[in-house]
Formats: structure tokens, C-alpha cells, sequence
């Protein structure tokens, strides 16, 4: 009911307690409820009869009979027959006191009107007994929920008239009608009035107090207390206690609960509510532990504030052991019920403390034997700790029984269902449930739209998010981050920013959730700038201090590369967490800082933060970065000794890890004991094995591969490489139309292993065409067709491409010039190699590292300027490693420069003592320059080593199947036919003048040796074995795994010409296209 009025007559409260020995005004108003209207008071007494008259005057009834009757009749209950007698004459104040009573507890306030009536028309109360009535007419309509009247009555009583109990009364009153305000100006009131307050107005006023959050008038009524003496009253020290709680004083509500003596059950209960809802769980729980141990009675009160602190603190074990209490006590079940079913208010507490400690079985069986299910907060309970749990199918299937049962969901349950739909990708029915929803009136509320907003954006309809979005009649707070978050996540980073910004114009507030769904967008567009200015946002507001926030903004300047404020951030967090940590680690890693990882690691664990997955798999990564396989080890044995090694991202991280570092057969373990391995596993160890040109072993994972899982674009860009790495041209044409079939070839890096497949297969038309047919050409696509021409000896095709490819507006980086040089190298075009490097430095500020200075020296010596390389090597500000000396030593051995050499032998042999391949190049000077003693003396310090000379191989593929040549092979089934052949080759080039260099490698003087070793060398048995076994027409391609010698060299260019046959050898430097007697390179080998 409406709270009435005011009266007119209403002056502000006077001061509050009120000043000694003052007189209250209201003593002299009369109380005209009771007195007739002023015109008859002298009628009234000229009519009545005197004292003096005769007791029982003629024609009248005795009033003691009338009396009688009516009281029996209220007795008896029978209101409207005592009512018809309230006209009779002789009714007094006893007559109309019990028919008022009778009213007020009938509840009948029209009865109680027409009996107020009666009195007032009566003139019953003149004679001071009036008082009584207006304490029963204020009572009665009190009872009858008529407010208004009740004040009306009580305003025109003597104010000295009113005891305290209809003090208590009214403004007990007002307090269940929502007033506080007006019960509290009662309060002042009577204490003017000199109206002693008892236990229950002064509980009545402070419950007033509490609801208002005044703590202030709190205290004042409680110094109040002290002085009439009635702290110590049980009452009065509950009141305190809800009070003091209300306004989130526990301290103080404490002391007065601590002061008690005794306590009732009501003051336990209160302290426990208290402690709840001001977030004191766990002084809840030892309260209520206190309350068990001393044996006082716990009620149903009890549970329902004891179980939320349970949940909140997930002591799911003490939950359940209050779950047996009162089920043993039954407390749990229904008093009313015959069969053992759950009280609807305890099991809904029950529900919620089993979820909040995610104990979904124990949770579904108290909802399963819960009486009444009507309740939608408890579906709404159990629906949302499913899907917490990952169990969103299982929510869907209670949200159809919800709905066969007939209950209407509300937009918490709706919002639960849209959230299930989106997390198992359900697009068809989340648009189902859209229609559904509009259906049932939803399609405005505020909550579901974000839910809305939320599955469209997941399910990549990010311009449904947006009808959903603009249609809402109002946006909150999490409808803005909903859609920001949304355009974020797919790739929409300006209307991300752009949203952002209009919220801000139109006034709308920013929470953390806000910062943090548009800063992702910040750091994906690298927007700096405004990742700064919400950064300054949240130290003004303060968001700054939220761990959450913090990381999010680690994230976005190591996505900025901004790796000073990246780490002057986290060097000022106050507190971190493992998400902290593994940022870092993860921004070191952008950075290539993979040294730091290790010591960022120690750390992480002196700061007691555990790593945990995500943080493992970050650190194995940096460490495969760096190629730091101690480290590598190190983690994984703290993955092991953990337990996290099954985890399959940590095993996939493990063997990137060592497919990196070269411990192939580490990777190899893991990968075999991986049980569930996914697409990256495989992935993974296919591309270790085509890293380290284990091409066999590539393919024979790929087959397996192909009978569990369906190999994606990145396995194609995995398994191409190997049949690179062999000169494979028949499987990697298998793989093309397997990619072609599949719809790889939009993928860049699919399209782009295939050209450098064909480029490095020796089929370069092949790769001209695909390359031509690129759609999007991304700088990795020209650098390969620049060293596809490069290594096919075509370097003027490869300065014309790069040139091509600077006029379309791709810039090119330190692979591209290194590519164009490498193409200059072995055309022999100097004056063009120097000027790209220079234009690397000056130009385009590239910084020139070991791989261009190796391609400068390697053009020079090839050239035949070897003082000038020697000279270029002696002024490079960067250490030279072996690949550069040993340029240059080829460059003496095809120069004949046999000082130099031995000169720059000895740098080689500082470098890497180890490696016989370079004394062989050195040992073959010798032996060309004729020197046959030196060459002695280098095969005995050979000898004293221990070192053996690495035996080359040559391979050829025909008809699919690969056969393999080393020297001297005796056991190959065609042995007989090469070896004839080979010996025809050999005496016609005899014939005509060709004499090859009989002096090479560590050989001696004998010319029988020398001719079995000249028929015996790997790559003419490859190309002997093609001529003889293909169709005339068909290229005969050979791969070598070293250089080709000058005689294999020479040999291959006279079968050429004599059997009229295309051969394209490749060997570990370039390829070599010998067709007609002449070859590709030109000499520049």
C-alpha cells in the first residue's frame, strides 16, 4: 500500500532525544475522533441525563445487556450482527472496543469504517474513556493495511493518550510499507512526547535506521539505548547487530554480538547474514562452527547464510557436511510434504554452493529432489554451471525440460542458452533461437541482446552483431563491449577503435572489460597511439592496478614492438600473475631475446608463480627460437617431473623445440608417445625431417599421415620441401594435384613451396608458370623466383624480376638481396653484384650480414679478383666464419692461385679443423698445381687424425623409384651396362681430344687407379643409369650432394652432345643444364 500523506499539521521533528523539562504543544489539541462535532457538545449535554436521574430511565434498554450481547456476539464471530447492534442505545466503550477488535482481526476494514462511524457519530469518548477506542481504531486499521486512516486517527489523539505499543505499531507500519523515513520522524515524535520507548520500538527504529543506511542517526540511537538502559535487551542488541551490518560496520556489529549475554538464535543468525553479505565468508563459517559446537539450534535461517559463504570460499567439503547436518536434523525437507523432497529456498543455496565448488553431480542431485522446480533461478543455477563446466550440451538439454515443463525462462536463462549455442558453434539454431526469442517478447531485453551480440560475433556475422546492436532500445555497458570485443576478434580493428571512440563521445562509462576488448584491436592494427592514450585512462581511473589490465597492455606494446614500455610495465606491476610471466615470455620471444627467457623463467619461479601450460609452451618455444637445447632439456624435465608433458601443446612445443635444435630423435620419442595427437604433431615432425633433408623419412610419416588425418595447407608447405630437398620432381607433382584437389593453392605459403619445389626439382619453366599465376605475390614468392633464376645460372632473368618486383611497390629485405646476389655470384656479373650491395647499404639501410658478404667474396674469387677478395675479407667489420674462406679457396683451386690458397687454408683449418671436405679442396690444388708431395704430406696429417673423407652420392629418379650412386658402386643390377657404356663414353672422348683432369682428390700417381676412379665417380653413374633407362626426350635429372668435379663436369657435357639428351644436374651449389656439350654455368661452378 501506498504510504498516505502527511497531515498539514505537521512541523519539522524537533531536536533528537529531546531537551529536559519542555512542554509538547500536541497536550492541548483534543482528539476529535472521539469528541462530537463542536455545535452539539451543548445539545449533547442539555440531553444528557443527570447523575441524580434514575438509573434505568423509561423506554430504554439497560446498556449493560446490550453490551453483553455484543461481546458475546464477538465471541461468537458473528461481526455484522455486532456491528447492526452498534446503533442501539446504551452501547458504550466496552461494546465498541470489542466490535473494533473484532475488525481488526477479521481483517474487515469496511466493517471497521461503519463501526468508526458509529462512534463518531455516537459522541462515545467525552468523558476521557476515548482514548481506549483510539488506540483500537489506530490497531484495527493497522491490521487492516489501511495506513492513512491509522495516521489520521492517531494525529487527532492526545498525544499522552498514545501508549508505546501503537508508537511501535505505526511505525512498524511504515517500515513494511517502505517509509523508513516517516518511522524514524515517529520515533522523534514520541521521545518529545515523553513516551518511554520499550525494547521493541527502539528494534523497530533501528531496523528503520538500517534500511535507510544512516549509520549516523545509528549511533544516535544506540548512545540512546545505553542511557535508558536498554542495550542489554536480546532484542534491542539484534537490531544493532543488522544495523551495523546493513551499513558495513562488522567491527562494531561484532562487539555488540561479542557483548551479548545471552544471545538467541535470531542474534547467531544475524551475525552470520551480516558477515555474508558484507564478505566476511570465512568468519561465516567459523560462526556458524561456533554455533554447532555450543548446541544451539540451527535453523533453516542459518543455512541459508552459512551455505553462500561455503560457496564462496569453494570448501565444498564443509558445504557437504552441512548438507548431512540438515538432512539428519530435517531441516532440508519439507514439513508439509509426505515424500522426501528438498525445501525450494535450502536446495536453491545448495545448488548454488555445489556449483560454485563445481561439484555438478552433487548439484544436479539436490535439484533432482527438489520439490517444486517452478523456481527459473534455480534452472538458472544449474543451466550456468554446466556450461562453466564445458557441459553445454548437457545445459541445452535442461533448458528443453525447462521449457516441457512449461516454466517461462527469464533473460538470464535465455542468455545462458545463447552463450551454450555459441560455444558449440551452432549457428543453425542460435538463428532459430533469435526467432524464438522475438517470439517470446525477449528481443528487447537488455541481456539477451548481448548475448545476441556476443553469438553472432563468434559465429563470424559480425554485421547481424551490428542489427542486433543498433536495434537495442538502450545499450549498457556490456553491450558496448560485446561489440567491440566482437569486431576485434574478426578482424574489424578500425570499427573496434572507432566504437570505442563514440562511446566515449556519448558520454558512456568505461569499466576494465572495455579497455580490455578494445586494446587487442590496438595491438593487431598497431594503433600506438591510441593503445596509449587508453593506457593513460586507466592510470587515471585506476584500472591500471588490475592485473588483467596490465597484461593486456604488455600484450599490446610487444605487439607494437615497444619492448621499453613493454617491460617498464611489467617492471612496475605490483602484483603478477602466470598470465604476466607468460606475456613476457612471449614478448621476449617476438623480440628475439630468447637469452633473457631462461633468467625470466628463474624469476617467474623465485616469485613462487608456478608455470603453468601456456607458460611452458611459451618459454619452448623462445627456446626453439633461440636453438637453446640445454634450456629446451631443462624445461622439459620441469614438464615431466610436473606431469604437464601429456599435454599435447606442451608435446608439440617439445618437438618444435628439438626439430630446431636438430635432435630429430628426441622429437621422434615424443612424437610416438603422444596418444592424441592432432594436425600440428604431424606437422611438426614432417617439416623436422624436410628441415634436415631426411626426405624418406618425411614421406613415410606423410603416408601414415594420410590413413588418420586429413593433411591441411600448412602440412603441404611441410612435405614440398622434401621433395625439394631430393630433386623429387614426380613426388612433388603428386603433392601439387593433391593440393590442387583440396583447394590449397589460395594459400600463400602452399603456392609458394611449390614454386621453390619446381625451382629446386630443376623444372624452372614449371615455376615460372605457377608464379606468373599468382594472384597475390608477397615478397617471399619474388625473392624465390629471383634464387630459382639465380640458382639455374640466369642472372640477367634474376635482375630483371628484381627489378620488376621493386616497380610494383614491394620493398625488398636482407633474403631478397642476398637472393640477387647470389644470382650475380654465379652469372659472373660483378659490376651488378656490387652495386646491389651497395644499394643495400645506402639505399635501403640493410645491414649487410655473413650470408651477403660470402655471395661478394664468392663473386669476386669466381671472377678471378682474388687479392681484391682476400682484401674485401680483411676489411669486413664482422668476424668471417668458414663459408667465407672456404669462397675463396675455391676461387684459388679454380685460379691456380696455389699460395693464396694455402694462406687461406690455414684460416679454414683455424676455423673448422674438423671438417676433411676442405682439406680434399685443398689436396685437389695440390694435385692439379702437381705438387704430389704436399699432397702425401696432407693425407698422412689427414690419417693422424682419424678423419675420413666424406663419401659423395648421386641420385637419379626413374619410374618413381629413386636409385642412388656412390663411387666405385659394384653391386648396382645394371653395374655391367654403366660400366660399358662409361667406357665407350671415355675412349670417344679420348678420341676427339677431350682428356679430363686426371689430378684430384688425394689420389696417387698410379694411371690404372686413376682411370677406375674416374669411371667410378657418382653423378656420371646417375647420368650413365638415365641415358640407358629413359625414353630419348625425357630430361635426365641427377642430384648431388657435393660439387660436382671438373671430369664429372666435362662428361656430362660430352654425353650431352653425343647421346643428344637434355641433363640437369644439380649439386649442393647451383644447378647445371648441360644440353649440345655446353652447361648453363659457363665455368662460374
Amino acid at each position: 500500500m501506498a504510504t498516505p500523506p502527511l497531515s498539514t499539521h505537521h512541523r519539522s521533528p524537533p531536536p533528537w532525544p529531546p531537551p529536559k523539562n519542555v512542554t509538547n504543544r500536541r497536550i492541548n489539541i483534543r482528539c476529535g475522533v472521539l469528541a462530537p462535532p463542536a455545535g452539539q457538545v451543548l445539545e449533547a449535554a442539555a440531553a444528557a441525563p443527570s447523575p441524580l436521574d434514575s438509573k434505568n430511565p423509561p423506554n430504554r434498554v439497560p446498556s449493560s445487556d446490550v453490551n453483553l450481547r455484543i461481546q458475546r456476539l464477538c465471541q461468537a464471530g458473528d461481526l455484522t450482527e455486532a456491528v447492526s447492534l452498534l446503533g442501539s442505545d446504551g452501547v458504550d466503550v466496552r461494546g465498541y472496543c470489542a466490535v473494533i477488535q473484532l475488525c481488526g482481526e477479521e481483517r474487515s476494514l469496511e466493517a471497521g469504517r461503519r463501526a468508526h462511524a458509529v462512534v463518531r457519530a455516537s459522541g462515545v469518548g467525552t468523558g476521557g474513556i476515548g482514548s481506549v477506542l483510539g488506540k483500537r481504531l489506530v490497531l484495527m486499521y493497522l491490521k487492516c493495511g489501511d495506513l492513512g486512516s491509522a495516521r489520521s486517527v492517531f494525529d487527532e489523539m492526545p498525544p499522552r493518550v498514545a501508549d508505546v505499543r501503537v508508537w511501535t505499531s505505526l511505525m512498524s507500519a511504515y517500515a513494511k510499507a517502505g517509509d523508513f523515513q516517516e518511522g524514524v520522524l515517529l520515533f522523534e515524535q514520541m521521545l518529545c512526547c515523553g513516551v518511554a520507548p520499550d525494547a521493541h520500538a527502539v528494534s523497530c527504529v533501528l531496523k528503520c535506521i538500517a534500511s535507510l543506511g544512516s549509520i549516523v542517526d545509528g549511533e544516535v540511537v544506540h548512545g540512546l539505548l545505553e542511557k535508558l538502559g536498554l542495550g542489554a535487551e536480546c532484542a534491542v542488541a539484534n537490531a544493532l547487530i543488522a544495523l551495523y551490518s546493513r551499513c558495513g560496520q562488522m567491527e562494531d556489529a561484532m562487539q555488540v554480538f561479542d557483548s551479548m549475554h545471552p544471545r538467541d538464535a535470531i542474534s547467531w543468525n544475524s551475525i552470520i547474514s551480516g558477515c555474508l553479505s558484507n564478505g566476511w565468508h570465512g568468519r561465516a563459517v567459523d560462526l556458524f562452527s561456533r554455533m554447532w559446537s555450543d548446541g544451539l539450534e540451527i535453523s533453516s535461517v542459518t543455512l541459508l547464510s552459512v551455505l553462500p559463504a561455503c560457496a564462496e570460499l569453494c570448501i565444498g567439503l564443509f558445504g557437504k557436511v552441512v548438507h548431512g547436518y540438515s538432512m539428519k536434523a530435517g531441516i532440508l525437507w519439507e514439513l508439509e510434504s509426505v515424500e522426501s523432497v528438498i525445501d525450494d529456498a535450502l536446495g536453491s543455496k545448495l545448488v548454488f554452493m555445489y556449483v560454485k565448488c563445481g561439484d555438478m553431480g552433487s548439484a544436479r542431485r539436490v535439484f533432482d529432489a527438489m520439490s517444486s522446480r517452478g523456481n527459473v533461478h534455480v534452472w538458472n543455477l544449474i543451466m550456468g554451471g554446466y556450461a562453466k563446466a564445458g557441459e553445454f550440451e548437457e545445459s541445452l538439454s535442461l533448458f528443453e525440460q525447462m521449457h516441457d515443463l512449461g516454466i517461462t525462462p527469464d533473460e538470464h536463462a535465455i542468455s545462458c542458452f545463447l552463450k551454450c549455442i555459441t560455444s558449440l558453434s551452432r549457428v543453425r539454431d542460435g538463428l532459430v533461437a533469435h526467432g524464438y526469442l522475438v517470439k517470446l517478447g525477449f528481443g528487447a531485453q537488455c541481456a539477451v541482446c548481448n548475448a545476441l551480440i556476443s553469438f553472432y560475433a563468434k559465429s563470424n556475422m559480425i554485421d547481424d552483431a551490428f542489427m542486433v546492436f543498433n536495434g537495442m532500445p538502450h545499450q549498457d555497458i556490456i553491450s558496448w563491449n560485446s561489440i567491440i570485443s566482437g569486431c576485434a576478434s574478426n578482424g574489424l580493428n578500425n570499427e573496434a577503435i572507432e566504437l570505442f571512440a563514440r562511446m566515449r563521445i556519448e558520454g558512456q562509462e568505461l569499466d576494465s572489460a572495455t579497455l580490455l576488448s578494445v586494446l587487442p584491436a590496438c595491438s593487431l592494427s598497431c594503433y600506438q597511439f591510441v593503445g596509449r592514450v587508453i593506457h593513460g585512462y586507466s592510470v587515471k581511473t585506476g584500472l591500471i592496478g588490475e592485473t588483467s589490465q596490465a597484461n593486456a597492455l604488455l600484450d599490446m606494446y610487444s605487439n607494437c614492438s615497444d619492448w621499453h614500455s613493454t617491460n617498464q610495465i611489467f617492471r612496475s606491476m605490483g602484483q603478477k600473475n602466470v598470465v604476466s610471466w607468460t606475456t613476457m615470455i612471449t614478448s621476449y620471444t617476438r623480440a628475439g631475446l630468447f637469452d633473457k627467457v631462461a633468467g625470466l623463467l628463474q624469476e617467474m619461479v623465485l616469485d613462487s608463480i608456478r608455470p603453468d601450460v601456456f607458460a611452458v609452451t611459451s618459454a619452448l618455444h623462445a627456446f626453439a627460437g633461440g636453438e637453446s637445447l640445454k634450456q629446451g632439456k631443462s624445461v622439459h624435465g620441469y614438464a615431466v617431473r610436473n606431469g604437464m608433458d601429456k599435454h599435447l601443446p606442451i608435446a608439440n612445443a617439445l618437438m618444435e623445440m628439438y626439430v630446431r635444435c636438430g635432435n630429430m630423435e628426441e622429437a621422434r620419442l615424443i612424437f610416438y608417445r603422444v596418444t592424441d595427437k592432432d594436425i600440428i604433431s604431424w606437422n611438426t615432425l614432417i617439416g623436422g625431417y624436410s628441415r634436415y633433408n631426411l626426405a624418406n623419412e618425411s614421406f613415410s610419416l606423410f603416408r601414415d599421415m594420410l590413413l588418420q588425418f586429413r593433411p591441411n595447407a600448412v602440412t603441404m608447405t611441410c612435405i614440398l620441401p622434401a621433395a625439394a630437398s631430393i630433386s623429387s620432381l614426380e613426388r612433388g607433382r603428386e603433392i601439387h594435384a593433391y593440393a590442387l584437389r583440396r583447394g590449397y593453392l589460395e594459400d600463400s605459403y602452399t603456392s609458394n613451396a611449390l614454386v621453390d619445389m619446381y625451382v629446386k626439382c630443376g623444372a624452372l619453366l614449371a615455376a615460372q608458370v605457377l608464379f606468373e599465376r599468382l594472384t597475390k605475390k608477397n615478397l617471399i614468392s619474388w625473392t624465390i623466383m629471383i634464387a630459382g633464376y639465380g640458382m639455374h645460372g640466369r642472372g640477367r632473368d634474376a635482375i630483371a624480376l628484381f627489378e620488376q618486383m621493386r616497380g610494383s611497390g614491394v620493398e625488398p629485405d636482407a633474403a631478397s638481396f642476398s637472393a640477387i646476389l647470389y644470382a650475380c655470384c654465379h652469372s659472373g656479373l660483378k659490376a651488378e653484384g656490387w652495386k646491389f650491395f651497395n644499394t643495400m647499404r645506402n639505399e635501403h639501410k640493410i645491414e649487410p650480414k655473413l650470408k651477403h658478404y660470402a655471395c661478394i667474396v664468392d663473386l669476386l674469387s669466381h671472377t678471378g679478383n682474388l687479392k681484391e677478395a682476400f682484401e674485401f675479407i680483411e676489411s669486413m667489420p664482422i668476424e668471417p666464419d668458414s663459408s667465407i674462406w672456404v669462397s675463396l679457396l675455391h676461387g684459388c683451386r679454380i685460379h691456380r692461385d696455389v699460395k693464396l690458397a694455402e694462406k687461406v687454408a690455414d684460416r679454414v683449418f683455424e676455423l673448422e679443423p674438423e671438417n676433411t671436405g676442405y682439406y680434399v679442396l685443398l689436396a685437389n690444388i695440390y694435385a692439379e698445381a702437381g705438387r704430389w708431395e704436399a699432397v702425401k704430406k696432407l693425407k698422412n696429417k689427414i690419417g693422424g687424425r682419424g678423419l675420413r673423407e666424406n663419401t659423395g652420392c648421386s641420385w637419379i629418379e626413374v619410374r618413381g623409384k629413386v636409385h642412388i650412386f656412390v663411387p666405385n658402386n659394384q653391386n648396382h643390377p645394371q653395374g655391367n651396362r654403366i660400366a660399358e657404356f662409361l667406357d665407350d663414353i671415355a675412349r670417344r672422348m679420348q678420341e676427339e681430344g677431350h682428356d679430363p683432369k686426371k689430378n684430384y682428390a688425394l689420389m696417387g700417381a698410379n694411371d690404372a687407379v686413376h682411370k677406375e676412379a674416374l669411371c667410378g665417380h657418382s653423378s656420371k653413374l646417375a647420368i650413365a643409369f638415365g641415358v640407358l633407362n629413359l625414353v630419348e626426350g625425357r630430361p635426365i635429372r641427377v642430384t648431388k650432394n657435393s660439387s660436382v668435379c671438373s671430369h664429372c663436369h666435362e662428361a656430362a657435357k660430352f654425353i650431352s652432345k653425343t647421346c643428344n639428351r637434355e641433363i640437369i644436374l644439380r649439386d649442393s651449389n647451383r644447378f647445371h643444364h648441360f644440353e649440345g656439350g655446353r652447361c648453363s654455368c659457363r665455368g662460374y661452378c
